[in-house]
């Protein structure tokens, strides 16, 4: 048995900078441990925490969301979007992984400026074979401008040998 979890019960948003190339976006911070038994938060220590690792090989369910928000403050038209990806040891992108959020924004009209925000959660969980001491992180590996996010979570729990 093997189980952990990592989350940001903020409610302040965190910027999104936009990535390039995406193999080296930023990672998603957290701050606050969950229940913990075979894997640990990464760096050691108080937080914030970018990493969890997993102490035993085998078969887990990882899950991941977070709420994104994409904004237009402009009165122009165009598309918001924000993908995420799951990495092992900071260098193996899990490309099932992937979840994001993408909209079409439109302006305000008659050219006058206006505000649009969109909310929504967005996440994945999929099942994965890992090796002892893998450390799984989440990244951003693409964004549009006006990005943000808040309240990550990763969750695993080891399901078979």
């Amino acid at each position: 048995m093997a189980y952990g979890s990592l989350y940001n019960p903020s409610e302040i948003f965190v910027t999104v900078s936009q990535v390039s190339p995406p193999a080296l976006g930023q990672k998603v911070v957290f701050t606050t441990p969950g229940p913990l038994l075979e894997t640990a938060p990464f760096p050691p220590g108080p937080g914030p925490y970018t990493d969890l690792e997993v102490l035993t090989a085998g078969v887990y369910e990882i899950s991941m969301d977070l709420t994104a928000r994409l904004f237009n403050t402009s009165n122009l038209a165009f598309n918001t979007e924000v993908q995420f990806r799951l990495f092992i040891n900071d260098t193996t992108p899990v490309l099932e992984s992937t979840f994001e959020s993408f909209n079409r924004i439109t302006g305000g009209p008659g050219g006058n400026p206006s505000q649009l925000e969109i909310r929504n959660t967005i996440g994945r969980t999929i099942q994965l074979r890992l090796a002892a001491n893998d450390r799984l992180s989440i990244r951003v590996i693409a964004a549009s401008l006006n990005v943000m996010y808040r309240y990550p979570s990763i969750v695993v729990t080891k399901i078979a040998n």
